[in-house]
Parts: C-alpha cells; structure tokens; sequence
C-alpha cells in the first residue's frame, strides 16, 4: 500500500524528489520501526538494497526516483507511436 498510492499519481505527474524522500522516509520508517522516529541505526539493511529486485538479493520495494521516469517514458512512448 505504501508503494501503490504514489504510484497512482507517478503516473501522470513529476513529483519534486523533496516529496519522493519525504515519501522514502516514510516507508522506511514503516519498514524498520513502525511508529518510532528511525535513525541510521536502526536501519537493518541499506535502502538501495531494499529497493533492488528479489531475484537480485533486495526486497523488491520499488524506487519511487526511477518508477516515476520509467511510467512517464511509458506514456511518452505510447503517445509517440
């Protein structure tokens, strides 16, 4: 859930990369700590990792940066053809 609702407005809008690590702190957070504020310590593994696909050793969880640029390319492409 926390990786669909953005995913719904990455599709039509660019978003500024200060809402997209607004938006990265806050599934972080969920990830690690729940509730808690998070620090660098508490992290368990670093966020590119986790942002990397399962078959590759990560959690699969999407890069919102590079989502947001492949969806708009997406439409770009569809719109050119």
């Amino acid at each position: 859930v926390l990786s669909a609702m953005p995913t719904f407005a990455l599709t039509v809008l660019q978003i500024p990369k200060k809402l997209l690590k607004d938006i990265d702190k806050c599934r972080r957070k969920f990830l690690w700590k729940q509730a808690e504020e998070i620090t660098g310590a508490s992290c368990k593994v670093n966020w590119p990792t986790v942002c990397t696909p399962t078959m590759h050793g990560g959690l699969g969880i999407p890069d919102l940066e590079r989502f947001s640029r492949a969806l708009r390319l997406r439409w770009l492409w569809i719109a050119w053809t």
